[in-house]
């Protein structure tokens, strides 16, 4: 491996949640059972296969052969072979539909699956897993989705559409798919083959092919859950929510625990937490002391009932139930997902509870900072340890001045001077006349600031000094923390393979990653 790990804890970019969250005993009131080793997989697959239907699992593979099987390569149909059988389940991921399936933690997200998948299998005969990657289609929130940066641009898809991301047509997707393609005119790699994705009739099946083929080597099954079959699975759990506040209470209970622990609840629990779906709209249904309301209208629980049986695929459940939908249709053993994922999964426990659902295990996503060989280049001039790259860029550069000019930069004894000049002037002042001495605070400020000014004099001087290292440093900084935040929830995973050759890319991810490593993985791309 070409890796080296910095603890969370040592980088400030990290949530406090997502710097506990590794080490699970502590959170153990909230969990099925802490997730430290893939030998805690057994145990669930016991419970999972005692609760889980053949069915619902013949159901499950109907449709997934349905919406990949024109297009699934050998890998994948290989998994869906492997599905049919009562002894495999499933680790799953998902993510918002984002733009050309960026940023770079999306990759790590899946091919942490992969890498914990081929560890479970590798581990014990009895069971097999694979990997799956679960699309929120439902999701509305566009503007979160619409944008991805690449190769110091951002591309931004512009559409008025509202509602389900993943029913928006593609009419107006041309223009950033254009963008997008003009990065590797005349490029003969395998980026053409996503590139050449034609752009279907709604979004979500544009992506999952997409994203399907990213993955197509390591056998990722990836699902578009918003189907009527799957959720006609899904109708008892709609039913008792509409029938019942059960859910809110129980988010609410686990939301005492998750405070007492010293934390604050992410996710909002209503008294009915599903919507209503209907062209480009995404509604709440609202309960009323007449019934229960969709965008005014007011229906009977009889008459909504009657609606859910007749139109299953227009209920949606919001943050607290989508979990419960997703392990009600899937064989799902663990949910991998990022920090902020884990600290709503963390207040869902009850609501699997009084919905009879399995709690599956639950682990945070893999970390990575990819270093290639122009990053790597200015790194080892700077011979710096690699998490201080973490810090403010100015705080940096004041450090790399302060190891290199420390003794031209020191003005410590001037101010110390300074402060002994403002007590004589102040004394002096008071010794002739008491009302001197606000004129003496006065003067000593104009001389405090005309000392500032020839300190901020003289760093300009030792700047243009090290002008090549500070920008250097500037460099460095956009590419380890761009915007202040994580490289890899800011750049598409293309930036690392600009002829649009990811595959070898991926392979390296791949190799690197350990599903049960909790600190930040440092790769190394040039060895």
């Amino acid at each position: 491996m070409n890796h080296t790990t910095i603890a969370r804890d040592k980088i400030r970019q990290f949530s406090a949640f997502s710097q506990t969250f590794g080490n699970q005993q502590s959170f153990e009131q909230f969990l099925t059972a802490p997730l430290s080793s893939v030998s805690d997989l057994q145990a669930q697959a016991t419970k999972k296969k005692e609760v889980y239907s053949s069915e619902t699992r013949k159901n499950l593979l109907q449709v997934w052969n349905q919406q990949i099987g024109s297009y699934a390569s050998e890998s994948q149909k290989q998994n869906l072979k492997l599905l049919e059988s009562e002894n495999t389940f499933t680790i799953t991921t998902g993510h918002q539909l984002t733009l050309f399936a960026g940023p770079l933690y999306l990759v790590y997200k899946v091919l942490h699956v992969v890498r914990l998948a081929e560890e479970f299998n590798k581990s014990q005969n009895a069971f097999k897993t694979v990997p799956v990657f679960w699309m929120a289609s439902e999701d509305h929130d566009f503007d979160e989705v619409k944008s991805t940066h690449l190769f110091n641009q951002k591309l931004t898809w512009e559409s008025a559409q509202t509602g389900p991301v993943g029913r928006f047509n593609m009419d107006d997707f041309k223009e950033v798919k254009s963008q997008f393609s003009s990065f590797f005119e005349g490029k003969e790699t395998e980026i053409n083959e996503l590139i050449a994705i034609s752009e279907k009739g709604d979004y979500a099946s544009y992506l999952q092919e997409f994203i399907s083929k990213l993955f197509a080597d390591f056998g990722v099954l990836v699902l578009q859950p918003d189907h009527r079959e799957l959720k006609r699975e899904f109708i008892p759990v709609v039913l008792r929510e509409i029938s019942s506040d059960l859910a809110n209470h129980a988010v609410q209970n686990m939301n005492k625990l998750v405070e007492a622990a010293g934390y604050k609840p992410q996710a909002h629990s209503r008294d009915c937490n599903l919507f209503y779906l209907k062209a480009g709209e995404r509604l709440r249904i609202e309960p009323t002391v007449n019934g229960l309301a969709i965008d005014g209208k007011i229906y009977s629980k009889e008459a909504l009932t009657a609606l859910v049986e007749s139109e299953p695929e227009n209920f949606s459940p919001n943050v607290i139930l989508r979990p419960v939908y997703q392990e009600t249709i899937l064989p799902n053993l663990v949910y991998v997902g990022g920090g902020g994922e884990m600290a709503y999964w963390i207040q869902l426990k009850g609501v699997f509870e009084v919905h009879h659902t399995l709690f599956p295990l639950i682990q945070q996503r893999v970390s990575l900072q990819l270093i290639d060989g122009a990053l790597k280049k200015r790194m080892d001039k700077l011979n710096w340890p690699h998490e201080r790259y973490f810090e403010a860029r100015e705080d940096l550069k004041k450090l790399f001045l302060k190891e290199n000019e420390g003794d031209d930069l020191d003005l410590s004894a001037l101010y110390s001077e300074f402060e002994a000049l403002r007590a004589s002037m102040i004394d002096k002042a008071k010794s002739i006349e008491a009302t001197l001495e606000s004129f003496a605070e006065a003067e000593t400020v104009r001389i405090k600031k005309q000392l500032e000014s020839f300190e901020q004099r003289l760093v300009k001087q030792l700047k243009q000094r090290h002008e090549q290292v500070l920008q250097s440093i500037d460099f460095i900084s956009e590419r380890v923390i761009p915007e202040n935040s994580l490289q890899e929830r800011h750049f598409h995973w293309l930036q690392f393979a600009p002829s649009g050759a990811y595959k070898e890319l991926l392979k390296q991810i791949h190799a690197e990653i350990d599903p049960f490593e909790a600190g930040l993985i440092v790769v190394d791309l040039t060895k």
